[in-house]
Parts: C-alpha cells; sequence; structure tokens
C-alpha cells in the first residue's frame, strides 16, 4: 500500500509544480507579447509574478493558482534580437 501512495503524492507534487510554471509563463509570454515585443535590442526580458498581477485586470490574467507564490518570482526570456522571438527561458516560480 505505502508503494502505491507515495507516487501519488510524488506524481500531485510535481503535477501541481508544472501546472503553475505553465500558467506562469503562459501569462509571461502574452505580457511580453503584449507591452514587450514592440521594445527594439532587447537580449533578455524578465517579467516578475508581481508584473503580471498589476496587468492582470488589463490583460485578463488568471493568476488564481498563483496567489501562494512570492511576487519576486520571475521568468526570463531570452530574445532574438532579428525576430524578436523568444528563444530560451530561465523561471524561478516561488511558491
Amino acid at each position: 500500500m505505502k508503494k502505491i501512495i507515495i507516487p501519488i503524492i510524488l506524481l500531485t507534487f510535481l503535477t501541481g509544480c508544472s501546472n503553475k510554471q505553465d500558467i506562469f509563463e503562459t501569462s509571461a509570454k502574452t505580457y511580453y507579447e503584449n507591452h514587450m515585443k514592440m521594445v527594439n535590442n532587447l537580449d533578455s526580458v524578465t517579467i516578475t509574478l508581481e508584473d503580471l498581477q498589476n496587468a492582470s485586470d488589463e490583460d485578463g490574467y488568471d493568476l488564481t493558482k498563483l496567489k501562494k507564490c512570492e511576487k519576486n518570482s520571475k521568468i526570463t526570456f531570452f530574445i532574438d534580437k532579428n525576430t524578436k522571438e523568444i528563444s530560451d527561458k530561465k523561471i524561478e516560480l516561488n511558491c
């Protein structure tokens, strides 16, 4: 019985964390597209959870699952200067 319960708990924990990261990343990508993509010569962009919370009324982000996360949680997108597309990311989500 213990052998079954431990993997279930781990799976639930990991799924919850990755789901929060997905929500954070998706919202941050939308924020970048709406507010920052038009800026030229960016190598990287850092967006905090607080930035998203401040813009949530205007942009309609659903951040309810991130309530217990720290406002200084951040995602850094690395930008291709030619296309202005996101080429890589680094997420620091503290929940």
